[in-house]
């Protein structure tokens, strides 16, 4: 079996490593390849360079350049010429509103070649109604499989007309586990000690993410400040800001709030290590990968409803809460109550993130999608 994964950007510091996994447990009779359209993509150029990342797998970049910069023409050549010279079995989409997807997923069907593909939309989105979703059933029929982010990508491609056992795994929303709880392990050891020298109260909220409109950190800074004057226990709490953007003024002078600056990927669990809780509290997120970050830590998270991880992350009073993010008196009062816990209730939380988190392991996702490719092709070939 041959398989061929056609990826946007090679920046993606997490699907390298579920790409590395999968190279990893390549069966000893197949191949694997994947093409990277181009090196990153200019919003992601300020948080370093992709060959900071580790890429542990066969691949080949069309583009040195950002994205945008990559003609259409360009991507339809290079990755007609790939597919022609590889000659897979599979070919594994990274997505379908890319018109040069469009070319590729015609020519597969013209030359037998089995199509998966890899969807991280759900209901959530936005407006799910009228031409574009009849379009995305028709397409949507012309894959053979679908490598999900969650039960509710799943769920989405479902009702687009998907059938149950063309789903390969609806645990694609992966983090790189190894790094996290190195980078995690060791801070937390120090935990005590760096909270002293940095002056840090006894304990703290984070929120991590870039500070923009779509984060929505005004309801998060008013729901902290109305914690800070109304419960008694909140003076022992502070509130982490991880991050940069626009917004960078409105984090840096509030009570209670420090603002530690935007980091390196690979630095964000040293400050997890610092917290004893995640908010995310966003308008919309397709997922929120930094929740399973959070989990794969042992915090538990407070993660606004419009979040794709929700249905999957997130159980009610066990491992945290959900939020209306428009409604900064329900974050409030779930801050309230948080802060109200004792330790050991927040540590057992933070166990029943480690449990449902599980299911996100890296390995593991990467055995049921590797299964999966052989099912289709089976199926295909049937």
């Amino acid at each position: 079996m041959r398989v061929l994964v056609v990826h946007n950007i090679l920046w993606s510091h997490y699907k390298a490593a579920l790409f590395s996994e999968l190279a990893r447990q390549c069966p000893s009779q197949s191949a694997f390849l994947v093409v990277q359209l181009a090196e990153s993509e200019s919003k992601y150029q300020q948080l370093g360079k992709a060959g900071a990342i580790t890429h542990d797998y066969p691949y080949e970049l069309l583009h040195e350049g950002p994205l945008h910069t990559l003609t259409l023409a360009k991507k339809v050549q290079g990755l007609v010429r790939a597919i022609r010279r590889f000659k897979p079995d599979v070919v594994n989409l990274s997505g379908y509103y890319d018109p040069a997807y469009w070319v590729v997923m015609m020519y597969c069907r013209l030359r037998g070649i089995a199509l998966v593909l890899s969807n991280e939309s759900s209901e959530k989105d936005g407006a799910r109604a009228g031409v574009k979703e009849r379009i995305k059933e028709y397409i949507i029929r012309q894959f053979d499989g679908f490598i999900n982010f969650g039960s509710s990508s799943a769920q989405y491609v479902l009702r687009l007309g998907a059938q149950p056992r063309q789903l390969l795994t609806q645990h694609a929303a992966v983090v790189n586990e190894a790094v996290i709880q190195s980078v995690y392990t060791q801070a937390y050891a120090q935990r005590e000690d760096l909270r002293q020298t940095q002056g840090l109260a006894p304990h703290q909220f984070v929120f991590v993410g870039r500070l923009a409109d779509e984060k929505n950190l005004p309801t998060l800074l008013k729901a902290f400040a109305w914690l800070k004057a109304n419960e008694p226990q909140a003076h022992e709490w502070e509130l982490l800001i991880v991050g940069d953007g626009p917004l960078r003024s409105q984090v840096e002078n509030q009570a209670g709030v420090r603002w530690m600056g935007g980091q390196p990927w690979d630095r964000i669990p040293a400050y997890l290590a610092l917290a004893d809780a995640l908010i995310l509290p966003s308008y919309f997120e397709p997922w929120g990968l930094v929740v399973n970050e959070a989990m794969v830590c042992g915090l538990p998270v407070l993660v606004s409803s419009q979040c794709g991880c929700v249905n999957d992350l997130v159980q009610e009073g066990k491992n945290g809460y959900t939020f209306d993010p428009r409604n900064e008196r329900e974050l409030a009062s779930l801050m309230q109550s948080f802060v109200q816990q004792n330790d050991a209730d927040r540590t057992r939380m933070g166990q029943h993130s480690l449990q449902l988190i599980a299911p996100f392991n890296i390995t593991r996702v990467a055995k049921e999608i590797w299964q999966g490719y052989q099912r289709i092709l089976s199926a295909a070939n049937s």
